[in-house]
């Protein structure tokens, strides 16, 4: 349903159309300045751009993309580290960008998959599963509809029999970071659907060429953020900065504790809101599987019907590749990170060995880990609302004073937890900023 990702620590760096190295020095006065390289500060650097006003964006990090990452060890374009899938594509302007780019965007023709035991599920299995979704997500609309904003787990079918704690999970940990317990229902109805692509290249690879070319600085921390004077005064770890507009797009997490300053402060209920509109927690092992031993078909969608939330989900065969995507999610996915790589490596290892028996542990090769819940950049995965912060979204995309606005997923009101959603509200800001500068 969604999509969605390791900061390395190092030195100063620019991001510009043509090479430039060593240290380059801030401006000291923008029309635009713009904290965070990720989706959303792409997507609004861009429209700054377009237009011929002047702009920055300052990364605290050392490369672009945000939660949006892709080859770093060598395992080929078809690993994402984190977002994976262009959600409700036709929704954002991705396709078009991927064609001026020469880039495709593919259709997802892998099937979903369960596996019980040794077995894949049998047809009548399989309709259980799906009949029991779509149950689920017809009480949500409901609730939705009638504007309840209580936690998803409520709204669960009780009659949902085996495949009761696999539904709990494809919907929760799975697609949202958070048990059901931690989950809007209003938030997740109004979440939007449509067909999702996947990006030949990979999806991190397809954001940095969307951020070539701009005026990107890295290894840049901004601290305080003082709205008290004619012009917004920004303060980094490299200087400070005035803008005529601010536009921040640093997750929910990283603001809720305080890591960026505003004077004056942000107004309780935007405070708030950045609580309510908390990061879940999505974690990835990749696995690499040559030869694809279990015949997985072509980013085969694989989950296992077994009890309990210790479980995970699997994108295999990426984009016809050796790779294995195995994402955890919620606490389940956090107990993983606390217990280290080799636990979160064995368990996902232990799932194929259920379903292929021991041959399974022999089959892979290389492995790799994400942990973006300790990432003090980013502190998880993806914003869900928490139950009764339903409408945290609106308030959250609110402008303060008309010259500084907070922008990403989090504030898109259907498309959150999504790259498309978060590019589209970088936009959203950088037009609204752009009004409001004098000409």
């Amino acid at each position: 349903m969604f999509d969605r990702r390791t900061l390395l620590a190092g030195t100063l760096a620019t991001l510009v159309a043509g090479p430039r190295h060593g240290l380059a020095a801030l401006p000291h006065s923008v029309d635009v300045l713009i904290v965070g390289a990720g989706a959303a500060g792409i997507g609004a650097a861009r429209r700054v751009v377009a237009v011929g006003r002047s702009c920055v964006v300052v990364e605290a990090g050392t490369r672009i993309g945000g939660r949006c990452v892709g080859d770093v060890d060598g395992f080929g374009p078809s690993c994402d580290l984190g977002a994976h899938r262009v959600r409700a594509a036709a929704a954002t302007p991705f396709p078009g960008l991927a064609r001026q780019l020469g880039i495709e965007l593919r259709p997802i023709v892998g099937e979903e998959t369960l596996r019980i035991g040794r077995r894949r599920a049998e047809d009548r299995e399989l309709d259980a599963y799906s009949q029991g979704i779509e149950a689920f997500n017809q009480a949500i609309q409901e609730a939705g509809r009638r504007g309840i904003d209580v936690a998803a787990a409520e709204m669960l079918p009780r009659d949902l029999g085996s495949v009761a704690d696999l539904v709990a999970f494809a919907v929760g940990p799975a697609d949202c970071g958070k048990s059901l317990d931690h989950v809007s229902t209003l938030d997740l109805a109004r979440s939007r659907e449509g067909t999702d692509r996947l990006v030949s290249g990979g999806y991190g690879a397809f954001l940095a060429r969307l951020g070539e070319g701009l005026p990107i600085t890295t290894g840049v921390t901004v601290t305080r953020i003082d709205r008290t004077g004619t012009r917004v005064a920004v303060e980094t770890s490299a200087g400070s900065i005035e803008a005529g507009a601010v536009i921040v797009t640093a997750a929910t997490d990283v603001l809720a504790r305080g890591a960026i300053r505003f004077d004056p402060p942000l107004p309780a209920d935007q405070e708030d809101a950045l609580v309510g509109l908390s990061l879940g927690v999505r974690e990835r092992v990749i696995l690499e599987i040559p030869g694809n031993p279990f015949r997985f078909r072509d980013d085969e969608e694989v989950f296992f019907v077994r009890p309990g939330h210790h479980t995970m989900r699997l994108s295999a065969a990426v984009g016809g590749s050796d790779l294995v995507h195995a994402d955890a999610g919620g606490s389940f996915a956090a107990e993983l990170v606390a217990a280290g790589e080799r636990a979160m490596v064995d368990f996902a290892v232990s799932l194929l060995v259920e379903s292929f028996g021991a041959q399974a542990r022999k089959a892979v090769a290389r492995t790799r880990t994400t942990a973006w819940r300790r990432e003090p950049l980013i502190g998880g995965s993806f914003s869900c609302a928490e139950p009764g912060h339903g409408d945290d979204r609106t308030i959250l995309r609110r402008s303060l004073d008309g010259r500084v606005w907070l922008a990403g997923e989090a504030t898109h009101p259907t498309l959150w937890g999504s790259v498309g959603g978060a590019f589209l509200e970088g936009e959203r800001a950088a037009g609204e900023a752009l009004a409001a500068l004098p000409r």
